[in-house]
């Protein structure tokens, strides 16, 4: 208990520092500002600093800019050009998007970069420098998560093959294979890695993975989804998925996250997309309504949080908006649109302050309490 007051008293004070104002009830949200970003093809990922006082955006064509959180000027940038040129002349796709930014859980002047083009890339705020610390040849990365501890990442893509890496040798220490049938075909050969370790999964996705997320509360619980329909839970001291699975969600961003006994998976699907299950027994808790979505283009929701209030961020492409959801009422606090689909999403101070971004715009807003 005595931790947790110090953690609060350390945010609350880094809030007050950039202007913040840590209001308790949630009952409407508004837009502070907004930047265009069709000329940088789009936003696919954002990321608050630890510190507060700055978001980092990761752009589709390679680009990661970081913008003030007070009063959203731009910072700086980083450029693929900017990369060694070693690492320009060994990849020529370096131009495809950011998928995935997260920082580092204790080292918080590095941000880590997950992109289309296989690199896993980091950006140290300290030597002002970009750098590629992995590279998984032929896959798309589409997501990146740190353990609670900040000792291990996991990244997903286009092979459906989970990977997990060590984040201070940024070495792989763990492969879980996909299910499909050049793995079948591995499995009777008995693939084994360097260390002689069996590496084989029988219990993997079949099709592209978009989405991982530890467990906040527990360093070894990892989830997984994408594009077969089914949210994966993983023990990262065994070498299978767990039996228990959700089965449903069709995932086609960072669409899950966790908090205490619940998850939240966001589903690209017309209706019936934004759900919560019970950690517990895996079994569905209740399917958040977003008004009008499905008499319109539907409802398509690429990504979504929980945060203070009982209430749920979420952004998608049927409805080209960032919505605000009260869990227990099942109401739509507030609703703000952007004019093309929105992939990107995230929030800090429990979600009192938000930033969204897709194909036209980012923007960034905060709750109220009025």
């Amino acid at each position: 208990m005595a931790k947790r007051r110090l953690e609060d008293a350390i945010v609350a004070s880094r809030a007050l520092t950039v202007g913040i104002t840590l209001i308790d009830k949630f009952r409407s949200a508004t837009s502070l500002f907004s930047h265009d970003v069709q000329m940088n093809a789009g936003v696919f990922s954002l990321r608050f600093s630890d510190e507060l006082d700055q978001i980092a955006v990761g752009y589709g064509d390679g680009s990661i800019r970081f913008f003030s959180v007070t009063n959203g000027k731009q910072t700086n940038e980083f450029l693929p050009t900017s990369l060694p040129k070693v690492e320009r002349l060994r990849r020529l796709s370096m131009e495809l998007p950011i998928m995935s930014l997260k920082w580092h859980p204790l080292a918080t002047n590095r941000l880590y970069a997950a992109c289309v083009d296989g690199t896993v890339r980091q950006v140290d705020k300290e030597k002002n420098e970009l750098s590629i610390i992995a590279y998984e040849p032929d896959n798309e990365l589409t997501s990146m998560d740190f353990s609670p501890e900040g000792k291990r990442f996991v990244t997903v893509g286009k092979d459906a093959h989970i990977r997990i890496y060590d984040s201070e040798k940024c070495l792989l220490v763990h492969k879980y294979n996909n299910q499909r049938n050049d793995t079948q075909l591995a499995q009777i050969r008995g693939t084994r890695d360097k260390t002689g370790d069996d590496l084989t999964c029988t219990t993997g996705h079949y099709y592209r993975a978009f989405a991982c997320k530890f467990h906040p509360d527990h360093r070894d619980i990892l989830f997984t989804a994408g594009w077969d329909n089914v949210v994966k839970l993983w023990d990262t001291r065994q070498k299978e998925a767990l039996p228990e699975a959700i089965v449903g969600p069709h995932i086609c961003g960072e669409g899950i996250d966790a908090r205490g006994n619940e998850i939240l998976t966001a589903s690209w699907s017309r209706r019936d997309s934004l759900q919560i299950w019970d950690f517990r027994t895996m079994g569905l808790l209740t399917t958040l309504n977003v008004p009008n979505a499905a008499d319109d283009k539907g409802e398509f929701m690429y990504s979504a949080q929980l945060c203070d209030n009982r209430t749920v961020l979420a952004t998608g492409s049927g409805t080209c908006a960032c919505h605000v959801i009260n869990i227990d009422t099942n109401q739509e606090i507030a609703r703000l649109p952007l004019s093309k689909a929105i992939y990107s999403l995230d929030s800090m101070l429990g979600g009192r302050v938000f930033a969204f971004g897709g194909l036209d715009k980012f923007s960034l807003a905060h709750m109220k309490d009025n």
